[in-house]
């Protein structure tokens, strides 16, 4: 900075000669008094003060690339202007004109001498002389300035991939402004085909303007990306990823152990709502039957019998019969028989179920098996006991005129309610929208991957904070309406719809529809629902 001989160099800002260490080794809490930067713990060139009898002295260290930078640069702002070396700045901070940062009164800087305002830190010092004298200036697309190619390591948060460390890699950093990337990061290529998705993602220096009306995700560590990020995405199927979850990400894979703890492992989401109710109901009575609860009664009625009385229709006894019987070869397009246990569809195949005539009141088989009396695994030591009634389920919200089971006095503010197909949900199952298994929980301050409401009752993977509440985790793959001659299919990835560049807007509330959360659709006709209040509007 000063003067510098063979005996060391001699530095405005100390009062004593500096030495050279070419093999500086830092210890713990060691800094540069010119960037304020620690010095590596690793053999650095570093100046220290010749006399070391005062402690001041002793800690006074500055990088070589600090120490012996000129008494004078060109100023970047202004061409025609020298900045100067300054000394700390006892009265203020500093705010850097080139990197923004604002620098304590201990750093070092260059400053004009006739405008005040304009400082730079040493930091950006040492990059305009470098690059001044030997860096290749390159333009590129992901940034509106020159960049120069920065052939040492440096210390820096990478603008692309957010990492800040001191990699030993070159670098592009603006000319103009703080805007800094590695080297690798900027090389990367505009278009790549990855393993995690069918078509090649192109990589996109913001979020496009078009998917910024709605909040949007990364599918790799589900975090938002945000609008001044650097991302690879697919516009034909809304698929976005952050820069450097799509460069570092390993697949992941459901481990076999987690399937030899359930074999018996309930996949969702089922076909249709009948089989997802049916499905439940199945599994809840065998998973009983194998592990012989003595807590759990069983209705268990063998095909060889025909009549039954059941607690939820005392009158008369119900019999064992299919559709054909009951009603002997009719048109069956225009009967609609609805099981008064669980409030779905009754099959006009020839599953059997149970039915009274006279009353037009019928069950499914499953639905007549369940017992009266059952525990819960989320209220461990409460009995839940089966009631015919006109409610709401806490679970998945739904109201129906159908069993529920119930704890608690009616009365009771806190009853707990829960129609045939939420009692017999499993604690754990897996869902095809996420890779781990999900684990039923009572937790209200997260909120659904699926619908971005929060619920008291819902499936979590901690490992991941994957929430799906009990609605949408209840949602079949397909659904049936009047509004539309084909089944409505359950989307919860916009790249399940090909070639669906346009928006989804709802046909019931003529809303645009949100692609970060699950929704239905109908490819043949172009209609989609939101996946609640709206379809159940149009049932």
């Amino acid at each position: 900075m000063e003067e510098k001989n063979d005996r060391g160099l001699k530095h405005l800002a100390h009062k004593h000669l500096l030495v050279l260490n070419e093999n500086y080794i830092g210890g713990g809490g060691y800094y540069c008094w010119g960037c304020q930067e620690q010095i590596d713990s690793c053999q650095s060139s570093v100046y220290s003060c010749s006399d070391i009898r005062s402690y001041d002295c002793a800690r006074f260290l500055l990088h070589k690339a600090c120490a012996e930078l000129p008494p004078k640069i060109l100023c970047p702002i202004d061409q025609n202007e020298f900045l100067f070396f300054q000394p700390p700045l006892m009265s203020r901070n500093t705010c850097c004109r080139i990197c923004g940062f604002l620098r304590s009164w201990m750093c070092f800087t260059y400053c004009s001498s006739f405008n005040t305002d304009i400082c730079v830190c040493l930091k950006c010092a040492i990059f305009q002389v470098q690059q001044s004298k030997e860096d290749p200036i390159f333009v590129h697309p992901g940034h509106s300035h020159p960049l120069a190619l920065i052939q040492h390591p440096s210390s820096f948060q990478c603008y692309a991939c957010k990492v800040n460390d001191n990699k030993l890699d070159s670098s592009y950093r603006c000319t103009k402004c703080q805007f800094w990337i590695h080297k690798s990061c900027g090389d990367a290529p505009h278009s790549s085909q990855f393993q995690f998705h069918k078509h090649p993602l192109k990589l996109s220096f913001s979020l496009p303007e078009v998917y910024r009306k709605f909040p949007q995700f990364c599918r790799i560590c589900i975090e938002r990306v945000y609008w001044i990020e650097w991302l690879y995405c697919c516009r034909s199927c809304r698929y976005f990823t952050h820069f450097h979850c799509a460069r570092s990400r390993s697949s992941p894979i459901l481990s076999s152990n987690e399937d030899e703890t359930y074999p018996n492992l309930v996949h969702l989401p089922a076909a249709d709502e009948l089989s997802l109710n049916l499905l439940l109901l199945e599994q809840f009575i065998k998973d009983k039957i194998t592990i012989s609860d003595t807590s759990y009664k069983i209705n268990s009625i063998s095909s060889s019998t025909k009549d039954i009385k059941h607690w939820s229709h005392e009158e008369h006894v119900l019999k064992l019969i299919t559709f054909n019987e009951l009603y002997d070869g009719e048109n069956d397009d225009e009967i609609l028989l609805v099981c008064d246990g669980c409030d779905k569809p009754i099959r006009t195949d020839d599953s059997l179920f149970y039915g009274c005539a006279p009353c037009e009141y019928f069950m499914h088989k499953v639905c007549a098996e369940l017992p009266r009396e059952i525990e819960h695994h989320l209220w461990p030591g409460k009995t839940l006991i089966a009631n015919k009634k006109c409610t709401r389920c806490d679970f998945c919200s739904g109201y129906c005129n159908a069993i529920f089971f119930s704890a608690g006095p009616p009365d009771d503010e806190d009853i707990i309610d829960l129609h045939i197909g939420c009692v017999t949900l499993p604690k754990i199952i897996k869902h095809e929208t996420h890779h781990h298994q999900l684990e039923q929980v009572i937790d209200y301050y997260h909120a659904c991957y699926a619908c971005g409401y929060s619920a008291l009752y819902k499936h979590e993977c901690k490992e991941c904070n994957f929430y799906i509440c009990g609605e949408c985790i209840m949602k079949a793959r397909t659904y049936k309406h009047r509004w539309d001659p084909h089944p409505l299919d359950l989307i919860y990835d916009a790249g399940m719809v090909e070639e669906h560049e346009h928006d989804f807007e709802c046909e019931n509330c003529s809303k645009e529809i949100d692609t970060n959360n699950w929704f239905y659709h109908c490819s043949t006709c172009d209609l989609s629902f939101h996946i609640n209040d709206c379809l159940i509007r149009v049932k």
